[in-house]
């Protein structure tokens, strides 16, 4: 099976293809964002990675980033479940703050669990502060 969205305003289009599920960037905070999630899931403890959807592979410029495929949630998180989940991330001080949001795009199912399908915000927040 073979699903395309093209919603997205850094990666589109998002293509996936049976387990895997392909970003492409848009621009240049795509790529970033694609970089920031291959590395975040890479160093991530084993607590923090079973939040996020597994990132298999990422090309070296963040042109595309080969993740496994999730079945999307369907709905936006509550407040609390949001909550929990950050608990559960743990930030510490001095770290990225928590790298999802409760939007119903960011969020599916993957192995029976909820996992964050992008979890890149910290990659261009910054720029906006700049």
């Amino acid at each position: 099976m073979i699903r395309v969205s093209r919603a997205g305003s850094m990666r589109s289009p998002v293509i996936v293809v049976g387990p895997f599920a392909f970003k492409f960037a848009r621009n240049e905070r795509g790529r970033a964002s694609n970089i920031y999630e291959a590395q975040l899931f890479r160093s991530a403890n084993e607590t923090r990675r079973a939040l996020l959807c597994p990132a298999l592979w990422v090309s070296s410029e963040g042109t595309v980033l080969i993740m496994r495929a999730a079945r999307r949630l369907g709905r936006e998180l509550s407040l609390y479940e949001y909550s929990a989940l950050c608990e559960i991330w743990n930030y510490m001080p001095g770290e990225d703050g928590c790298p999802f949001e409760r939007k119903e795009s960011d969020w599916g199912l993957f192995k029976g669990r909820l996992v964050a399908l992008d979890y890149s915000t910290p990659a261009w927040v910054h720029d906006e502060d700049e």
